[in-house]
């Protein structure tokens, strides 16, 4: 198989991402040792049994199920009620409208973010080459990376003055309506649907714990709307000292957190 001019042998065992049992294979890393977790089902007498882990030295392992339900749980932290989506709208007005008095400080900041996502294809591209990933992962990395990209490099090709034609009122209520209720999207969507969904919200690594969930970063929308949830003042910069702690995303009552292996 043919990777940005590199000819590889594509390996047999090469891991399919799409299982619906494990949406969040791709997503984690292991919080004893920081690597990428993987996942896999084990074959019980009479049922398979899906897992989360680390490779064998470190031993890490959570049972799918118990991760998939405390990942499910604490996305109720991102409902959208009509008090909340006035808020949210608010905040986006007054940052479209930054946009709009300022356009050379944010394509510079569209250019940092471009920069930031060919960074990250590169070291994509030495983790498959040294075989720290595998094919699909790549690939995966490859295909999201390009599609921000495109989208960043396009907004930057456009003349400012094009959004004063913008309607931006009616555009953030066609768009906070489409995301008004991502819990229900992501509990009765396909393994397609999750896994968009997922990166969506979180464009960095999640770490699970076994009980709760930490990330680097935040979707802007969803770190607002988050935080207004929890009623979590905003900074100036938008953000909060404590919204990387998603200390929210515990186990619903009557699931115990799944054993260590």
């Amino acid at each position: 198989m043919i990777l940005d001019g590199n000819k590889r042998v594509e390996r047999p065992n090469t891991k399919i991402l799409s299982d619906k049992n494990l949406p969040l294979r791709g997503f984690l890393t292991c919080p004893k040792c920081g690597r990428n977790l993987t996942g896999s089902a084990s074959k019980g007498r009479t049922n398979r049994y899906y897992y989360y882990h680390c490779i064998a030295s470190c031993g890490f392992r959570e049972q799918a199920g118990n991760a998939n339900a405390v990942f499910e749980n604490g996305l109720l932290q991102f409902e959208l009620n009509d008090g909340i989506k006035n808020i949210l709208k608010k905040l986006l007005l007054d940052n479209y409208k930054k946009f709009v008095q300022s356009p050379m400080n944010e394509k510079k900041k569209i250019s940092k973010e471009i920069d930031r996502l060919n960074a990250r294809l590169s070291v994509a591209r030495n983790k498959l080459l040294s075989e720290t990933i595998d094919d699909e992962e790549y690939l995966e990395i490859k295909r999201d990376c390009k599609q921000q990209i495109e989208t960043l490099e396009e907004q930057l090709s456009k003349d400012g003055l094009n959004a004063k034609k913008v309607n931006i009122d009616k555009s953030l209520d066609r768009a906070l309506q489409s995301i008004v209720n991502i819990p229900k999207l992501y509990r009765e969507g396909g393994i397609s649907t999750k896994r968009a969904v997922i990166g969506s919200i979180f464009p960095e690594k999640l770490e699970f714990d076994g009980k709760s969930y930490r990330t680097a970063r935040m979707n802007v929308i969803a770190n607002h709307i988050f935080q207004v949830n929890n009623g979590l003042p905003l900074k100036k910069n938008g953000t909060n000292e404590n919204i990387f702690h998603l200390s929210c995303l515990v186990a619903p009552p009557g699931l115990e957190p799944g054993s260590k292996v």
